[in-house]
């Protein structure tokens, strides 16, 4: 069949339904567009309300990420102090300081203690309610890891080899869970993915 054939039919069929047909048939055109119309303003509608409900909770989102964001590096710019605080503890038990003084590391370190569980304990309540439950518990392995550490500094004994011995052990734990802490950070902050 071709084209002219098909027109023919459709001619005929209208001319034995008469002139009412062209009217229902206009009358159905006209109303499935007005309801096609009404139907897509419908959907419209309700896709512009959940793309503004997207909207708002994307800027709650970028505004919280932002001020958490401050808050984890206030957090690890505190550890990381301590951690570099028990290297240098670790590593020597005298400093010579630029004006030829002799600074004991042992000393050093249990002066800044103090100082430091201050800023910890503040930090503490905040950041347990940010971190993950994978980085919250290496929050509490770093304060076991720590206060090894500190045990061991305390009972550091220069002329003792063991004691020496246990002190490196100790800052050994300290640096593997640093290590797990700043992998932990970059995979929850998605510094990997933004720096790309």
């Amino acid at each position: 069949m071709q084209l002219e054939d098909i027109l023919k039919i459709v001619a005929a069929i209208a001319i034995s339904f008469g002139g009412g047909a062209a009217i229902i048939i206009g009358l159905s055109n006209w109303l499935g567009n007005l309801w096609a119309r009404r139907i897509l303003q419908t959907e419209n509608a309700k896709f512009q309300a959940e793309l503004e409900g997207i909207r708002h909770e994307f800027g709650l989102v970028k505004s919280s990420y932002e001020h958490h964001l401050n808050l984890i590096l206030d957090y690890y710019s505190t550890f990381y102090r301590h951690y570099r605080l028990c290297q240098d503890t670790a590593r020597a038990d005298a400093k010579r300081t630029p004006d030829g003084t002799v600074l004991y590391t042992k000393e050093k370190f249990l002066d800044a203690l103090d100082h430091f569980i201050a800023i910890w304990n503040n930090q503490e309540g905040k950041i347990r309610l940010l971190l993950p439950n994978k980085l919250l518990s290496l929050h509490n392995d770093a304060i076991e890891r720590f206060n090894r550490f500190k045990r061991a500094v305390d009972a550091f004994d220069s002329n003792n080899e063991s004691s020496r011995e246990e002190k490196m052990d100790a800052f050994r734990g300290v640096e593997e869970v640093k290590t797990q802490m700043e992998i932990g950070l970059r995979e929850f902050l998605r510094t990997e993915k933004l720096l790309k």
